[in-house]
């Protein structure tokens, strides 16, 4: 009996080590890699169930809603019949029914034109169109939208010109304010010109306003604090080294593959990652792709590629990440249709993404 007296400690750590081991491997594979065959529409409730909308940038609110930011949006085929350039809605956590920033019912222009840019549009030929590119909150609850602003020919081929860009804030009042028709307002006004091209994707993060622009396959990174969003010369650029003037900005790296001219960036708190999102070059695709980087400067990893599910078979485009919506293990990325509507559709991406300084992710394709 003595010679037993070893023996059970000997097995309970024997036990107990397995029995850590076993969760181990059950924790490493909770999530299953399989890629998503399911999306499913943004829209809000009859009768503005099928509005025609892009873009779908999101904030999440301080109430746990969640605040859409769309580029055009129209209803034309039944009332209330409408047409703006950009529009919002408000949604659940992690929910897809909108309730849109109105005026008895219709949805207002959420980022207003001016009259000037109002009067530039001739229907089934020609408009100037405002766009969101990018969207973040700032520590006092301001909600910053960055815009591009585009001459937009339809006749005798469709066209679109980068004109200028900037800045619009909006002060969310409250979920029981969304039916006055408050939208934003314009705080940095064409401050980036047709030479600049589209400064896009805000990411506010350590006291500083992080952006990205993207031209022939290249991207570099902007910053500036709050204080100096509506200034052009408080814009410094990633040199590979540190900061400066534009004319000393470095090519941000990738891993594998690049993004187009319009990449969506936000931060993952959930894994401590800033994510990037489009399609290969930018190009209207079946097919999205992922980076992830410790720092809005990169290095960014490799990209991962999952499928867009009911993508038509013109593609789609304006792909947009919204880590505060997504389930557990998974990345929610919106997409527009293209030939079909467009319409804002959603999929949950199953992804691993690594620790450490150099980041990965991998989505099982």
């Amino acid at each position: 009996m003595k010679s037993r007296g070893w023996v059970w400690p000997v097995v309970v750590v024997v036990l107990f080590v397995g029995a850590a081991f076993a969760l181990q491997r059950i924790a490493a594979r909770e999530y299953d890699l399989s890629p998503p065959t399911l999306s499913r529409q943004v829209a809000a409730a009859p009768p503005l169930a099928n509005v025609l909308q892009d873009q779908g940038n999101s904030v999440p609110l301080r109430d746990g809603r969640t605040l859409w930011i769309f580029a055009d949006t129209a209803h034309l085929a039944a009332d209330p019949k409408f047409f703006v350039t950009s529009s919002a809605g408000v949604t659940a956590r992690g929910g897809l029914e909108l309730t849109y920033v109105n005026a008895f019912g219709t949805p207002v222009e959420f980022l207003p034109r001016t009259d000037a840019e109002k009067a530039d549009q001739v229907v089934g030929q020609h408009y100037t169109a405002v766009w969101p590119t990018g969207a973040t909150t700032l520590p006092d609850g301001t909600v910053l939208i960055a815009y591009a602003k585009y001459k937009v020919q339809m006749q005798p081929q469709p066209s679109f010109t980068f004109v200028a860009g900037g800045l619009y804030s909006y002060t969310y009042q409250g979920f029981s304010k969304v039916g006055f028709g408050a939208s934003a307002t314009r705080t940095a006004d064409d401050i980036w010109t047709s030479a600049d091209g589209p400064v896009a994707s805000p990411v506010y993060s350590d006291g500083f306003v992080y952006f990205t622009r993207c031209v022939q396959y290249k991207c570099y990174s902007a910053r500036t604090t709050p204080a100096g969003l509506a200034t052009r010369d408080a814009y410094r650029w990633w040199t590979g080294a540190g900061w400066g003037p534009r004319d000393e900005a470095e090519a941000l790296t990738f891993g594998s593959d690049v993004p187009g001219q319009n990449p969506a960036v936000v931060f993952d708190p959930r894994d401590g990652v800033f994510v990037m999102t489009d399609t290969t070059g930018g190009i209207q695709d079946g097919t999205g792709l992922l980076w992830v980087a410790r720092r809005p400067w990169g290095p960014w990893s490799k990209a991962a590629s999952f499928p867009l599910p009911q993508c038509p078979a013109g593609g789609c485009y304006t792909l947009n990440v919204h880590p505060l919506d997504s389930p557990a293990g998974q990345l929610r990325v919106s997409f527009a249709t293209n030939g079909l509507g467009p319409f804002v559709r959603v999929v949950d991406v199953p992804v691993e993404i690594t620790d450490g300084d150099r980041p990965s992710i991998s989505t099982g394709t």
